[in-house]
């Protein structure tokens, strides 16, 4: 008898300990809005913070080569991030969180010449069941307060976000928005900017394995009736290679391939075309990221 209780014991601490392992997720925090097709339309791209290195040769040709050079370091819940740009300004950020406060994450820029544009910034998430909140305060004489709230599930989250100025003690922005996911497609529709814009995004990740994935988004500016649409798609080849491509109305057609060297390593090389002035000369960027 003493036998069977005990069996019994365990099946039910099984049980119970499938249901918490079986609780469904809760809701995306609002800054993850539409977050994967924003980063498919953007992310590795050429960037315009570069360093600028120019040579001229003895028959007076003159060479220019663009450059952006960063080192990051992490340790524990602590990263230093320094970037060295094209106006020869270095910018300094630390970050570090969980150890103060839970749920809490406190970060600091220092950029220099421009020391006045330095800020500290203190930032609380917090996720519960069908909800997530997040807070976040400029420590400094006028602080701006951002704070985001969504509820919802896993699957779909309705969420808000609005920006308050200390200084003139009003919202300076005021936004709203909607998000549906699953595995295979992330939709997500925001009105921003005090509804005066409109944005729409979907991502399709195709087949079982969903290494290609395809993203259009459309923004409309309400005021103006003027639209914009972008659309990009991602193919990972296999587990070194990735290749990616996007276009815009305007014509800009970008592409990106991404090449793993090592486990954590990569090299970028990417290319930028205006479709509409074919006569410009292109522009290529090359990023090298090594992690020691």
């Amino acid at each position: 008898m003493a036998n069977n209780s005990h069996q019994r014991k365990k099946k039910r601490s099984k049980t119970s300990k499938r249901h918490k392992q079986q609780e469904p997720a809760g809701p995306r925090r609002f800054s993850e809005f539409g977050k994967f097709a924003n980063d498919l339309l953007t992310k590795g791209y050429i960037h315009d913070q570069t360093l600028s290195i120019s040579t001229r040769s003895c028959n007076g040709v003159g060479r220019r080569s663009t450059a952006n050079v960063g080192a990051q370091y992490k340790y524990k819940n602590a990263a230093v991030e320094v970037n060295f740009d094209t106006k020869s300004s270095i910018a300094t950020t630390l970050s570090f969180g969980g150890e103060i406060l839970p749920s809490t994450n406190v970060n600091a820029s220092l950029r220099l010449p421009e020391y006045g544009s330095s800020q500290l910034n203190l930032k609380f998430q917090q996720s519960f069941r069908n909800a997530a909140l997040s807070i976040s305060v400029g420590l400094n004489q006028s602080p701006d307060i951002l704070l985001s709230a969504t509820i919802g599930t896993s699957s779909i989250a309705f969420g808000i976000e609005s920006k308050y100025k200390t200084t003139s003690r009003s919202f300076g922005r005021l936004d709203a928005g909607i998000s549906v996911t699953n595995p295979s497609r992330d939709a997500s529709i925001i009105l921003a900017e005090k509804g005066d814009l409109l944005r729409l995004a979907y991502a399709h990740r195709f087949g079982q394995s969903r290494k290609i994935s395809a993203v259009a988004e459309v923004t409309r500016r309400l005021s103006n009736n003027k639209n914009s649409l972008a659309v990009g798609v991602s193919c990972i080849a296999d587990k070194l290679t990735t290749v990616k491509a996007t276009l815009n109305n305007r014509g800009k057609l970008q592409a990106l391939l991404v090449q793993k060297i090592k486990p954590n390593s990569s090299l970028n090389i990417s290319a930028e075309f205006n479709m509409k002035a074919l006569d410009k000369i292109p522009r290529i960027g090359l990023a090298l990221a090594l992690r020691l």
